[in-house]
């Protein structure tokens, strides 16, 4: 089928100006899609962790409670049940604190419990939570329970109740009921968004739901990696378009290891884009359809001299006195043909005139990206290559009290006056190199600001433009930060000390041992291997081998004496008071053979030796903390050259096989 020179010059303009178009569009899309996900995934990884550090702070409070009950308990042990259980109950606000509180004796039979009626025998010497307070554990937190009346989720806190020589005289426990309004009412009653919600997992091999939405879901399976509330989505091969992935954000309790998951739904979390690309679409269709009856007017208008003068010159072929039907407007053929060229020539200002109303959608296009940067409470701005704004969103406007436009045009050091401009040269000059540069400021009224200067290039590549400029207020995090730096001694996974306590211990150790004429000692402890267990396992089961290590480790030593975590699969102990020389030898070996036993950790058989190396501190030899720590080293050294999974001593280099 043969079509028209004006019918082709038509469909061949609203095409090329429907790809411009979409491309244009399809980018802008893509930018909005994936800077949207990624501010909205940052926002829900600060909220949950938020929360997550809540519920560690409940669990520490509660930990304080039974504590408080502990030393009320101690001088009445020899009471009747109901004379403890009268003090248990005045001492704890129930269930504001727990639902139940209880006492066991250390063979596992419960001396009372308030929600267990007087008469009734019951023991708890087979709980998990038992189990860990009589191997030497300070605090113990059960796995996740299913009440054998309500049904409902609960879990036990439990710490030791011993005597003046460490012996385990009582086990005191509090019961917390998770489906009632006391420990997670906040949690269960907030809500990510407007339809987001969180759910609560529990750690251990059989991982279950401790919070749900739905109510039926409590104590259900749920998955140990990647648990998404059970809102997990199959990735669509047109996300970007049709989003249907939620936004979800998980963060470890480091009390128990249970984890806190937060879900905000696509619907919500992209509703924005959405809204904003189905009026684009419709502005954009009928926008083109405009411009096709548009250009088939124009373009049909243009040629109508081209039109006439192709009619003529067929005619011409076979009837020369046609001629007469020739367009008026000059003397000769030539000169009408020039004519034509002439409206060609008006019809290319028409294609530029439809290209211009191209660029002016993608304009629009743009600004709602710039809408979209508005809203962002962080500061956005870009500057150009003579470092002068050209744009920052609100946030940064209402920052220096002056509107977006009156900034626009200023340069860097009329904005931010010389000393700041000074401060940060360092760091344009870096960023104008081509590297993006990240650091934080703080200013003389105690705010920080984590500042990012990212270059901008041209399209060749090879020159920075500008510069894109965003910053956040980290104030809140670097206090919190710094509080707990100044507070935590204790290592966050194993419980123990960790490499600042254990610094602060040996020297005081070391101190006192000097100051009594006391001989004191240090073992350096080394998991053998323990790569190939995070290699072949991952780290979480890692992780959990670490924490049973130490557990075990911490059932080797004397009570006083110190364990420590001081790197990643490195311990320390810590010998205070040693009168007799077969103390540390003996503690030792009994180290390395509690690594000898297998570990079952999710499921899993692993044995992990350790090696063992020790250095003895005596206070007529000057020795100081580092040269007491250099010679465990070596000893340490020394028994894993020779094999590993043994003990050296420093001096003797005496030597034991597993």
């Amino acid at each position: 089928m043969r079509h028209s020179l004006k019918y082709r010059m038509a469909v061949a303009t609203a095409v090329a100006v429907t790809l411009i178009l979409v491309a244009r569009a399809g980018f802008s899309q893509y930018y909005a899609y994936e800077s949207l996900k990624e501010m909205l995934q940052a926002q829900q990884d600060t909220l949950v962790k938020l929360v997550a550090g809540q519920l560690d702070e409940k669990l520490e409070s509660r930990e304080v409670v039974l504590r408080r009950l502990a030393r009320a308990l101690t001088p009445a042990l020899n009471q009747k049940p109901s004379e403890l259980r009268r003090i248990a109950t005045e001492t704890v606000d129930m269930p504001e604190s727990f639902n139940a509180v209880f006492l066991a004796w250390p063979d596992g039979t419960l001396a009372f419990s308030t929600a267990v009626p007087e008469g009734v025998k019951m023991t708890v010497g087979e709980r998990d939570y038992f189990k860990e307070i009589q191997r030497g554990a300070s605090f113990a937190v059960s796995d996740l329970l299913q009440g054998k009346h309500s049904s409902s989720p609960g879990v036990i806190l439990a710490i030791p109740l011993r005597g003046p020589d460490g012996e385990l005289r009582g086990v005191v426990g509090g019961v917390l009921n998770l489906s009632a309004s006391n420990f997670l009412r906040e949690l269960a009653h907030s809500r990510v968004g407007v339809t987001g919600y969180y759910c609560l997992v529990s750690a251990g091999a059989n991982p279950r739901y401790a919070l749900h939405p739905d109510g039926d879901k409590v104590l259900a399976p749920a998955r140990a990696v990647g648990e998404a509330c059970g809102a997990d989505q199959p990735e669509s091969n047109w996300e970007m378009l049709f989003p249907e992935q939620p936004v979800v954000a998980r963060y470890l309790l480091s009390s128990n290891g249970w984890e806190v998951v937060s879900v905000l739904p696509a619907d919500e979390a992209y509703g924005p884009l959405l809204e904003i690309r189905q009026r684009a679409v419709g502005i954009g269709l009928a926008s083109l359809l405009i411009a096709a009856v548009l250009m088939w007017s124009v373009v049909r208008r243009l040629l109508a001299p081209l039109e006439h003068l192709h009619r003529a010159v067929r005619q011409l072929a076979t009837q020369p006195a046609a001629v007469s039907d020739l367009p008026v407007g000059r003397d000769d053929e030539i000169g009408e043909l020039a004519a034509s060229f002439a409206e060609v020539m008006h019809q290319l200002s028409e294609r530029e005139a439809a290209l211009k109303a191209a660029k002016d959608s993608a304009a629009a296009s743009e600004k709602r990206i710039e809408a979209i940067a508005n809203h962002v409470p962080d500061f956005v701005a870009f500057i150009d290559a003579a470092e002068r704004f050209a744009f920052v969103n609100q946030a940064y406007a209402r920052h220096f009290g002056l509107p977006a436009e009156q900034i626009t045009g200023l340069s860097l050091r009329e904005l931010w006056g010389t000393p700041e401009y000074v401060a940060n040269k360092p760091y344009l000059d870096q960023a104008r190199d081509g590297h993006a540069v990240t650091f934080t400021r703080e200013s003389t009224e105690g705010t920080a600001w984590e500042v990012t200067y990212q270059p901008a290039w041209d399209d060749a590549q090879d020159a920075v433009t500008g510069l894109h400029m965003f910053a956040r207020n980290v104030t809140g995090e670097r206090q919190k930060l710094r509080s707990l730096e100044a507070q935590t001694l204790s290592d966050h996974l194993t419980g123990l000390l960790n490499r600042k306590g254990f610094d602060r211990r040996l020297t005081e150790t070391m101190a006192r041992a000097d100051a009594a004429g006391q001989r004191a000692a240090l073992l350096l402890v080394d998991l053998d291997d323990f790569k190939a267990v995070n290699d072949t396992h991952g780290h979480p089961v890692g992780d959990r081998l670490l924490v049973a290590f130490a557990e075990r480790l911490t059932a080797c030593v004397r009570k006083g004496d110190a364990v420590a975590r001081i790197g990643g699969d490195e311990f320390a102990i810590i010998l205070d008071n040693v009168s007799q020389a077969g103390t540390v030898e003996r503690i030792a070996h009994t180290v390395v053979q509690a690594a000898l036993r297998p570990f079952s950790i999710n499921g899993h058989t692993l044995v992990s030796t350790a090696s063992v190396g020790s250095a003895i501190h005596r206070p007529d030899n000057g020795t100081s903390v580092s040269e007491l720590f250099m010679r465990a080293d070596m000893s340490l050294y020394e028994a894993k050259r020779r094999g590993k999974a043994r003990y050296a001593a420093a001096a003797t280099a005496t030597t034991s096989e597993a």
